[in-house]
């Protein structure tokens, strides 16, 4: 079996847990709406003082912002994504869990989860300084080490709210993990990367139409109906793919973990998903 081919399988693998158990919807959406007020907040202390004027000209006083808005941003991100992943595995173990539940497992891991958003928030601020300091070489070099750290740390949360691991402690695991998933972690990101997008091109599109023949024509109930139609459908499916990225993840976890396929899922699929490339 080819690394599309099972990457595939996966997906709709994750797609039946979700169809078995559509509450999981709510964690993304929770993180999505805390996110948006994350940036509210940031953003009118900002609008309404004049201190995006300041913030452009004394550079230490922006990058103090940003790591506080990375470290706010981060720290509920991990916290509704650890929520979700203890709910995948939950059930897949043949439990029963309610969001209540799930959510006091995130918050068991506070501490945890606070020092993963603060190294989280440190990496976020060196890429983003190192990106806008060293030119296009710096860029290029900001995005290469962005996606080797993402890699690195695919497993972190997991092992923070599974197995109670230190958040720097998980690092490690996370890397040592990695070297017997490694091949499908790419192709599978791969993977849902360019389903999502081919989901998401027909919505794009319409968009687009909308907002020109809108321009052109001034008829704004037809047209801003259906962009708003397309804006919609793009944050639903995004919430979609959130939840079944992370519903792998979980599954990819233990299987690697324990060597037991979830019910749901073939061991045949799994065996092959965690052989290095």
């Amino acid at each position: 079996m080819n690394r599309i081919a099972i990457t595939w399988q996966l997906m709709k693998d994750a797609w039946s847990v979700l169809m078995r158990d559509k509450e999981l919807l709510l964690f993304p959406v929770a993180s999505s709406v805390a996110t948006f007020l994350v940036l509210v907040t940031f953003i009118i202390p900002f609008a309404t003082t004049g201190l995006f004027r300041s913030a452009e000209s004394e550079s230490f006083f922006f990058y103090v912002v940003l790591f506080f808005y990375y470290l706010c941003n981060y720290f509920v991100i991990v916290y509704f994504n650890a929520g979700l992943v203890a709910h995948v595995v939950a059930r897949l173990e043949g439990g029963d869990p309610t969001i209540r539940q799930s959510l006091a497992a995130s918050t068991a891991c506070l501490p945890q989860i606070a020092v993963w958003a603060i190294v989280s928030s440190t990496v976020g601020l060196f890429l983003n300084w190192l990106s806008e300091r060293a030119g296009w070489l710096g860029a290029i070099a900001s995005s290469i080490a962005g996606v080797a750290w993402t890699l690195v740390t695919y497993f972190v949360v997991p092992m923070i709210v599974i197995e109670r691991k230190d958040a720097l402690e998980a690092v490690g695991d996370s890397k040592d993990l990695l070297a017997r998933t490694w091949g499908q972690q790419v192709v599978s990101a791969l993977g849902f990367g360019v389903v999502g997008f081919l989901l998401a091109l027909p919505a794009i599109v319409v968009l687009v139409g909308a907002i020109l023949a809108l321009l052109a024509s001034r008829q704004y109930a037809a047209f801003g109906t259906l962009g708003v139609t397309a804006v919609l459908y793009l944050v639903a499916l995004g919430i979609v793919m959130a939840t079944l990225k992370s519903i792998f993840g979980a599954v990819l976890y233990q299987y690697a973990r324990t060597g037991d396929a979830p019910k749901g899922f073939d061991a045949r699929t799994l065996n092959a998903a965690i052989k290095p490339a």
